[in-house]
């Protein structure tokens, strides 16, 4: 795993809100859309800030009880699952956001941290269809109300 690693949300193709720690999250592109609770909700508020695959790993570590190989391979497998659906590009390396871990001192002990769980992307095809015929998908760059050109007729 590079720590220095960095991502963010593939716009103008994916949209996403965070509601009460769900992250819901629609691929424009594809009609898919997608649920992460708890600390995958986490994990998007995160990548949206651009904080690097490293710091997503030390501030799970902050905040669950967990072993540090178990967070770092479930944050890998976790944008892995992103990556594949397109949810997220890889930055430029001076786009992350590397920051040193918390003091320890500052950190609450094992007892006081509920348990690491991995996250998990729920993927959602039902309303692949209708949203792909949103006539959004047929506007140009400029947006709605100006047609995409039509593509000469190949003979």
């Amino acid at each position: 795993m590079k720590q220095n690693r960095a991502f963010r949300v593939n716009q103008p193709s994916v949209a996403s809100e965070l509601i009460d720690g769900e992250a819901v999250i629609m691929n424009l592109d594809s009609g898919n859309y997608y649920s992460t609770r708890q600390i995958g909700g986490q994990l998007w508020s995160w990548i949206e800030e651009g904080v690097s695959q490293g710091e997503l790993v030390s501030r799970l570590m902050v905040d669950y009880a967990g072993e540090a190989g178990l967070i770092a391979s479930a944050v890998e497998t976790f944008i892995g699952a992103l990556l594949a659906h397109e949810l997220i590009v890889e930055a430029s390396p001076s786009a992350a956001r590397i920051q040193s871990p918390p003091a320890a001192a500052a950190a609450p002990s094992a007892l006081e941290r509920p348990p690491f769980t991995p996250p998990v992307l729920e993927v959602f095809a039902d309303m692949r269809d209708l949203l792909l015929l949103d006539p959004i998908h047929d506007v140009a760059e400029v947006g709605w109300p100006t047609a995409k050109p039509s593509r000469p007729a190949v003979n």
